[in-house]
């Protein structure tokens, strides 16, 4: 009896003794090789206590094993929405826990990853400070602008992607700690997406590059603020300076930040601005041949969105020299959702077209327009459009690729309130200073996305025509005969999205409210669909890197 009793025994020393002769052979080996161990240990696993508890913890031995093999946590099936948590567990936890202790041992030829489908993580949280971007090959965001690193199936970077993906996997620090977080640069042609509103209604911290290259998007480091109806502009330095907007909070910011190519990252700008502002604009000035020629024209927003009494009159220039604000001359009349055109030749050349919007001095949307000249600094009225509009387009017709007599021309299309509206076009001709009706579009358009195509036509796509009333039609505008023609659908609802004309002559329709963006191919007239964008969002900036 008394053996019996001390079989049990017996076998725990004889499985002990076991573990600690496999450690030494571990030991052996790494010294052997000329690797030290790592005084630590990654993987625990429990096991219920049931009938089978033997069999399930033999199959979650070995699957742990299999996993520190690979250097891949073992964790719960991820949710396959965004902003979505996992579902909570239906087995009951049990209060018997077996742990495992797996070290990490040195390997010179590590698998690949355990295949697996792709899957998506993060918080509904919003965010509204700086967000750190975690490493990995590709990094997918949820709502909010958390993200959390993920690698392929095959664990190779997405197909056309540097390698090691847009945010290579960093070196564990000297003292074991966090991993450091350096992103690399972007190669040039890629598109930057910061920011906007959020599925559920907030602003987002979130960034985004679209490789044209692989048709994919891929995270970026994320911005200082979250931040929607902001503004983005590209510095004759390459780096792009992203201002105001409306935070977490539902407040207009003052706050800026640089993005900066070279690093791959957001920097907060020390100065703020003169007024927290959203829903504004944002223009460099060029071609003026004056001291502002560099210099970033910000004018107009609301200081509240969504209040009445809002709408600013002010303006202000930011210096990439100095990195601070300056006011500049007002406005003539107070606006936001309004349009801001360089005027890049002509007689008015490095003056600023300003048009429409909605103010609360008038109760409404506006009809009027006036001129920035960057000499005197000062705003003075010019001719008054023949429809008031807000959130309508505005495209310079540059003597570049148009021809004809509207060469030199902006193109003013489309907008007003979504309940009804405007159809109706037309042109400010700077050796008049004046507008004129041209032509009709095929459908009533707000929120839409415009651009200036190689060819010299103007793609104009999506919106809204009524609250409900989301499209996917897109028209294009021929200066040369001053029409309107259908051009292909998008394969999308795209409204309140961007429009970027990419190296090699396609347009990228990106965000409103759909995850997938759209690319136009000039010569055919046809969209075709681009991979998952990270983050389902509207009124972000889109920005070509050069």
């Amino acid at each position: 009896m008394a053996a019996l009793r001390d079989r049990p025994l017996m076998r725990d020393a004889l499985l002990a003794g076991g573990v600690i002769a496999a450690s030494a052979v571990a030991a052996l080996i790494a010294l052997d090789r000329g690797t030290l161990l790592r005084p630590h240990f990654n993987f625990a696993i429990s096991a219920p206590a049931h009938s089978d508890g033997a069999a399930a913890l033999r199959s979650r031995t070995s699957s742990v094993a299999t996993d520190a093999r690979h250097a891949v946590p073992v964790a719960s099936a991820l949710p396959k929405q965004i902003g979505f948590t996992p579902p909570k567990s239906k087995t009951k936890p049990s209060d018997n826990t077996v742990v495992m202790m797996v070290p990490d041992l040195p390997r010179e030829n590590p698998a690949p990853p355990p295949s697996s489908g792709w899957s998506v993580q993060g918080s509904a949280v919003p965010v509204n400070s700086g967000n750190s971007q975690p490493p990995g090959p590709i990094a997918m965001s949820a709502v909010g602008g958390i993200s959390a690193p993920l690698t392929s199936p095959t664990g190779k970077s997405a197909a056309g992607l540097p390698a090691g993906g847009i945010n290579p996997p960093a070196p564990a620090s000297p003292d074991g700690g966090a991993p450091a977080h350096p992103d690399l640069a972007p190669h040039p042609g890629f598109v930057l997406l910061a920011g906007g509103q959020g599925n559920g209604q907030f602003a987002l911290a979130s960034a985004e590059l679209f490789d044209p290259a692989s048709n994919v998007f891929a995270a970026a480091s994320s911005i200082q603020d979250a931040r929607e109806d902001h503004t983005a502009t590209v510095l004759p330095s390459g780096k792009i300076l992203v201002a105001g907007g409306e935070g977490a909070s539902g407040r207009a910011l003052s706050s800026a930040e640089l993005y900066d190519p070279v690093s791959g990252k957001f920097s907060a700008v020390a100065a703020k601005m003169d007024s927290a502002r959203a829903e504004h604009s944002a223009t460099l000035i060029s071609g003026c041949n004056c001291p502002a020629d560099g210099k970033v024209l910000i004018a107009g927003g609301s200081s509240a969105t969504g209040s009445l009494g809002s709408t600013l009159r002010s303006a202000e220039l930011y210096d990439p020299a100095t990195g601070k604000f300056t006011a500049t001359g007002a406005m003539k009349a107070t606006r936001a959702r309004h349009s801001a055109t360089l005027l890049a030749s002509g007689p008015l050349a490095g003056n600023v077209l300003i048009a429409g919007g909605t103010s609360d001095e008038s109760g409404g949307d506006v009809a009027t327009a006036e001129l920035y000249d960057p000499t005197t600094g000062q705003f003075t009225s010019t001719g008054t459009m023949s429809t008031p509009r807000e959130n309508h387009s505005a495209t310079f017709l540059s003597p570049s690729v148009v021809s004809g007599a509207l060469v030199g021309n902006v193109l003013v299309a489309g907008g007003g309130d979504v309940s009804a509206p405007s159809d109706t076009a037309e042109v400010f001709n700077p050796q008049t200073a004046a507008f004129s009706p041209v032509g009709t579009m095929s459908a009533a358009r707000t929120l839409q996305a415009a651009v200036l195509l190689s060819n010299g036509k103007v793609l104009i796509a999506g919106g809204q025509s009524s609250d409900t009333d989301f499209l996917q039609s897109a028209e294009l505008f021929d200066p040369a005969h001053a029409t309107f023609a259908a051009t292909g659908s998008m394969h999308n609802l795209h409204a309140g999205a961007t429009a970027t004309v990419l190296e090699n002559g396609s347009a990228l329709i990106a965000g409103g409210r759909s995850n997938f963006a759209d690319l136009y191919d000039p010569t055919a007239g046809t969209f075709s669909a681009t991979g998952k964008m990270v983050t389902d969002v509207a009124e972000s900036t889109s920005t070509l890197i050069r």
